[in-house]
């Protein structure tokens, strides 16, 4: 009954999911960028990371479907798509874990770092606990498999920019089952205050909203927001989201 009631959590907090070949030469994929990179836009703007080239075509050709989103660009490593948001930041990247050259964990670290306004959603066929963890540490806003390659991505991709966390349920289920899991902590003295920020960064509000919602000033936001991620032990919106939804916080 309790894991029942977790679940229902996460429905109400995440948008519900339903569900080698070589890479093709850099330059093949540069041509098929977006011709002019200076042209603003309104439609979200994607970077594909991923080392096989079957995985690009199946997202552009889903993405057709989608006249609010283009797609910006294609990187087979990790250090190409740093190379990438040197020249252009995308809105958002759908990055894989696995690649030669630089992995997806390093890449998620040193983009974050770089560029923490765009959004990393992990593409993997991969979904143990520790590297969904290791990524979330690490700037990435969201982790689904790769058999959301389906029509669902393209929602998958719109709750994404809104600035909400995005899990497939099987990514969902190693983080809340997992008995290895590092943040299975009970009590964290919350204040109300703090419990309430933290139900609208769930939300997917940006600090900014919830600083007019709660009609308090920016750098209080912050500050709360600073303790909730201290007592939580994470580093992110995501990891922090995670935690709560584990332990019933929201």
């Amino acid at each position: 009954m309790e894991n029942l009631q977790k679940f229902d959590s996460i429905i109400s907090l995440f948008t519900k999911l339903h569900q080698g070949q070589h890479t093709p030469p850099v330059g093949e994929w540069k041509r098929r960028q977006v011709p002019n990179p200076s042209a603003k836009s309104p439609a979200v703007q994607i970077l594909i990371v991923d080392d096989h080239r079957y995985v690009h075509d199946v997202i552009s050709k889903i993405m057709v479907n989608a006249p609010d989103m283009t797609i910006a660009g294609h990187a087979a490593n990790g250090q190409e798509a740093i190379q990438f948001c040197q020249t252009r930041q995308p809105d958002i990247i759908l990055m894989d874990v696995v690649m030669p050259v630089m992995d997806g964990l390093e890449a998620s670290r040193t983009i974050h770092s770089l560029y923490p306004e765009v959004k990393i959603l992990v593409l993997s066929s991969f979904q143990d606990h520790e590297s969904v963890y290791a990524l979330l540490k690490n700037g990435a806003v969201g982790y689904i498999t790769k058999n959301s390659l389906t029509s669902e991505l393209i929602q998958i991709i719109r709750t994404t920019a809104t600035g909400k966390t995005v899990f497939s349920p099987e990514v969902m289920e190693q983080l809340l089952f997992s008995s290895q899991n590092p943040q299975m902590i009970y009590k964290f003295n919350l204040t109300d205050r703090e419990l309430e920020i933290l139900v609208l960064l769930a939300d997917g509000m940006l600090n900014q909203q919830i600083a007019k919602k709660l009609t308090i000033s920016l750098s209080t936001v912050k500050f709360h927001k600073t303790n909730i991620f201290q007592k939580l032990g994470v580093k992110t919106r995501s990891e922090a989201l995670v935690v709560a939804v584990k332990n019933n916080l929201i």
